[in-house]
This record gives C-alpha cells, structure tokens and sequence, in this order.
C-alpha cells in the first residue's frame, strides 16, 4: 500500500489532506503547539491523539545519558470513541532513541529516523522486520511538507495508526508554526544517530519497485 500526505495549510493552521488508491482521511495537528490534540478523520473513522504527562523521571535533563531511560511526547490514541495504544518517544543512551508505537492488544512497533540528503526517512519494524516506509521531501513550497507511506501488503490494517503516527512527527519535527515566510525553501539534512543502519536504502526499491517519490501518487490528485 502507499498512501500520500500533502500538507495543505501551515502557520496558524496545520492540515493535511490523505490520498490511498481508494480511500482517503484528512488531519489535523496542534495549531499552537505539539501538546494539542491530534485528529485524522474521515466519514468512517476517527483517531484522536491527546497528549499525556508521564511520570516526571522521564523529564530529567540527560537521563538517558546517565544509565536512565526517559519515555516523553506520549499521545494516548482513541478511535471511534475506543481507547487502543499510543505513540511516544524514548532515548536510553547517546545517540540512541527512537519512536514507538504500542497498541492495547499487545504489538509494539519501533520508527527509525534517519535524514539524508532532500529526504528524511522513518522506518517502521515490527521486531526485527522492516513493514513500513515514510519518506518526507524536504524541500517546501510556504513550509508545506509532502510525505509517502509505503506499506507491506500483510499490515495494511495497521494504515490508519501508521497515517497517525506520520501526523504526530510531523507535528514534533517538521511543523513551523506562526511563520511569516511565503515561497519555496529547498533543504538538505544529514542526521547521526546509532541506528542509521535501520534505513535500509533498497527496502521500498525492493518492495515497490515501480515506485518512486514523485512516482504513481501524483495519480491520487
């Protein structure tokens, strides 16, 4: 599966609009900040994300340089009005921490970021195996981001958190809010981190082999 998702409205709003094949959802993050509640909505389904204060451990400066573990940006997921998992991101070491996802009925799932050249990549496991793809361009016209989810045909059911999940970090890292800027910035981004090797270069050309970024989606439109 491979979903594309276009940031239509940045500054004082934060909107996305969803493409798949044959669906589609719109979003919507935190106007003022990362703490409001995130939304990614269509007429049969709807996933809200509230954000959750962890215990204040979590919030000691270094903790995670100083043996500790701290577990932070946590948003408790709710979909049709049913509470079923949620996102946060942990760091346990230098150069160490990733995103996760945890669902009520037991599957984890770890997000792997990594920046390279025009693109910042996520890879999504389960375990050991990469199901998941998100590929983010970085270059923006009035600092509206464009990104792909490209997903194993076995976890299509998991669309919708993963659709949420690309909502919540672009709220945390690529969201400008209350800029005053208009026009085309063209970025490139280089990220180190003990987990670069996470991003497997030849995973979307071996799993979609006739797509490409600004490939077969633009049909979607």
């Amino acid at each position: 599966m491979i979903i594309k998702i276009t940031q239509t409205a940045s500054n004082i709003k934060q909107l996305y609009d969803i493409r798949g094949e044959d669906f589609s959802y719109q979003g919507k993050t935190g106007s003022l900040c990362t703490f409001q509640p995130i939304t990614l909505f269509n007429d049969e389904v709807c996933i809200k994300g509230s954000y959750k204060f962890n215990r204040w451990v979590n919030y000691i400066p270094f903790l995670h340089l100083l043996g500790g573990v701290s577990v932070t940006r946590t948003f408790r997921l709710n979909k049709n009005g049913v509470d079923y998992g949620s996102v946060f991101f942990t760091k346990f070491g230098f150069m160490q921490n990733f995103y996760g996802i945890s669902l009520d009925n037991g599957e984890t799932f770890q997000c792997y970021c990594r920046s390279a050249g025009s693109f910042n990549y996520v890879s999504i496991y389960q375990g050991d195996t990469q199901i998941a793809l998100v590929e983010t361009y970085l270059s923006v016209n009035d600092h509206k981001y464009t990104h792909k989810l490209y997903i194993l045909e076995d976890y299509d059911r998991l669309a919708d958190t993963f659709l949420f999940f690309v909502l919540y970090y672009a709220s945390y890292t690529l969201t400008r809010r209350f800029h005053m800027s208009k026009g085309s910035v063209n970025t490139k981004s280089y990220s180190f981190s003990k987990y670069n090797f996470k991003y497997d270069e030849n995973w979307r050309e071996t799993h979609f082999p006739d797509e490409n970024f600004f490939g077969k989606t633009h049909l979607f439109d």
